[in-house]
C-alpha cells in the first residue's frame, strides 16, 4: 500500500530581468500644455519628462505642477542657442532675467557680467521647480569657436552656482549643438570628447543641425557609429530633436538611452532660420497627423486623401489603439496630439521591453519590415493628388534604403557599446531617501 501523497515542490523558474525602460522626453510649445494635462489626467506618466520653453513658463504653471506630483522631470531649455543669433532673437527672450535685450554675444558670458547671468538663471530655474537644466550653450560649427570655451565654463558656473543656493540635487544636461560636418570629422570628435570629459554634468543632450526624422539612411547610420563614441564619457546620450523611425533606430541600436523632441513638431534640428532676419509675419504651423505605419506626419487634408481610397486603407492605416482613438479614424484627426503623443510613448515601449541584445535586430526584422510593406502598398495606390503620391514614393525609396543600411549594420556581428539611460525622477528621489529602520 502507498503511504500518503506527498506535495510536490515546483520546479524554481528562471526569473528574466526587466530591461531597464528607454527615455523619452516631450518638449512643450506654446500651446502643448493643454494636450499634456490631458495626458497625464488620462494615467499615462510612461516618459520621462517635459522640456519647458522660459518664455512660455509663465502661463504653463499647471503643467509644470502636474509634472513634479506625477515625479516626471521638469526641465529647462534657456533658449541661449536661439537667442545668439539675429534670426532666432527675440524680444521675449531677450527680456528673461539671463537676456539682454538684444542677440547674446560672447561677452556676455564672460568677465565681469558673465557670472551674474548664469546666477539669474540658475535662480529662476529653482524658482519654478526645475528639477534639471539644460546648459546655457550655443550652435558650434568647429570646437575653434569662442562659443565652446565659454560654453564648458559656463557648466561649471552654473554647477556651482546651483550647490552654492542649495540645489546639488538639480542634474545639469549638456546642451550640444553641433553641425553634421562636425560629427563627420574624427578629430572634431575627439576634441568633442576631450572637452566634455570631467564636466560635472548628468547626461549630454546632442543636437546635429539637419538631422531629424527625415535623416537619410547613410546620415543615421553615421550618426549611430558616432554616438557610440560619446558612450566613453560615462553619462548618457540623449537625441534632442529626433524622433520618427530614424530616432528609433538610434535608441534601437543604443546610440542613445533617450529620444527628446516636439508634438507632432519639433523632430528636426533645423538652425538655418536663426541666420537669417525673422519674418514679419511670423506662423505657426498646424497640428499634423501622425500615421505610423508610413513614418509620416500628414497634414489632416492629406490623411482624408489618404482614408478615401476605401475600407482596405482605412484598416491599414488607422489607428485602432483605443487609448487614444477609441473611435477609431475620427479621433485620430480631431485629437491628432493625443494620438501622436500615445503612439510614439508606445513605440518606446515595446522597444524596451527588447533585451538590448537582441533590439536592434528586432527592430529592423519587425518595425522597419512592416513599415516598408506598408509604405509599399501606399505607394502603389493611385493617386490624385501627384504631390502626395510623390512624397509617398519618395518615402518608400527612403525606407526601402534605410532597412537595407540598418539590417547591414545589425548582421555585422560589430559589438557596440550602448549608451546608458537616463534616471528617472521617481528613481532618484526614491535613491535619495534613508532606508526604514527596523
Amino acid at each position: 500500500m502507498s503511504g500518503p501523497a506527498q506535495a510536490l515542490t515546483p520546479p524554481p523558474r528562471v526569473v528574466r530581468p526587466v530591461p531597464e525602460p528607454l527615455g523619452l522626453y516631450f518638449r512643450v510649445g506654446r500651446n502643448d500644455h493643454r494636450e499634456l494635462l490631458e495626458l497625464i489626467a488620462s494615467g499615462e506618466t510612461r516618459f520621462f519628462g517635459l522640456v519647458f520653453d522660459p518664455t512660455y513658463l509663465h502661463f504653463q504653471k499647471e503643467l509644470v505642477d502636474r509634472a513634479i506630483e506625477r515625479r516626471l522631470d521638469v526641465i529647462l531649455d534657456p533658449r541661449t542657442q536661439a537667442s545668439a543669433t539675429i534670426g532666432g532673437f527675440s524680444s521675449a527672450l531677450g527680456s528673461l532675467p539671463w537676456g539682454c535685450g538684444r542677440p547674446h554675444i560672447e561677452e556676455d558670458f564672460t568677465g565681469a557680467g558673465g557670472r551674474p547671468l548664469i546666477a539669474r538663471l540658475a535662480a529662476f530655474a529653482v524658482e519654478h521647480g526645475c528639477s534639471q537644466l539644460l546648459t546655457p550653450s550655443h550652435v558650434l560649427r568647429s570646437t575653434d569657436d569662442e562659443w565652446w570655451e565659454i560654453d564648458r565654463e559656463s557648466a561649471k558656473q552654473i554647477r556651482e552656482e546651483l550647490d552654492r543656493i542649495g540645489r546639488p540635487r538639480t542634474s545639469l544636461l549638456y546642451s550640444l549643438a553641433i553641425s553634421y560636418a562636425m560629427l563627420r570629422n574624427p578629430a572634431e570628435r575627439r576634441a568633442l570628447r576631450r572637452g566634455l570629459k570631467g564636466l560635472p554634468i548628468d547626461a549630454i543632450w546632442l543636437a546635429v543641425d539637419g538631422a531629424g526624422s527625415h535623416t537619410t539612411p547613410t546620415a543615421v547610420r553615421t550618426l549611430l557609429e558616432a554616438l557610440h563614441e560619446f558612450h566613453e564619457l560615462g553619462v548618457p546620450v540623449v537625441a534632442d530633436h529626433v524622433g520618427g523611425v530614424a530616432g528609433l533606430a538610434l535608441i534601437a541600436f543604443g546610440g542613445v538611452g533617450a529620444l527628446a523632441h516636439g508634438l507632432t513638431t519639433g523632430e528636426r534640428f533645423d538652425t538655418s532660420h536663426w541666420w537669417r532676419p525673422k519674418p514679419k509675419k511670423p506662423f505657426g504651423l498646424a497640428r499634423r497627423v501622425y500615421v505610423p505605419p508610413l513614418d509620416l506626419l500628414l497634414k489632416p487634408s492629406e490623411v482624408q486623401t489618404l482614408f478615401a481610397f476605401g475600407t482596405r486603407v482605412k484598416g491599414l492605416f488607422g489607428c485602432r489603439d483605443t487609448r487614444c482613438c477609441p473611435r477609431g479614424i475620427i479621433d485620430m484627426l480631431e485629437n491628432p496630439a493625443q494620438h501622436f503623443l500615445h503612439q510614439r510613448i508606445e513605440e518606446i515601449s515595446k522597444l524596451s521591453t527588447i533585451p538590448a541584445s537582441l533590439r536592434a535586430s528586432r527592430f529592423v526584422d519587425q518595425r522597419l519590415r512592416s513599415t516598408t510593406d506598408a509604405v509599399l502598398a501606399a505607394a502603389n495606390l493611385k493617386w490624385a493628388d501627384e504631390q502626395l503620391g510623390n512624397r509617398i514614393r519618395k518615402q518608400r525609396k527612403r525606407l526601402d534604403r534605410m532597412r537595407i543600411a540598418l539590417a547591414d549594420l545589425a548582421e555585422s556581428g560589430i559589438r557596440h557599446s550602448v549608451s546608458e539611460v537616463p534616471s528617472r525622477r521617481i528613481i532618484r528621489i526614491a535613491a535619495e531617501r534613508p532606508p526604514l529602520s527596523h
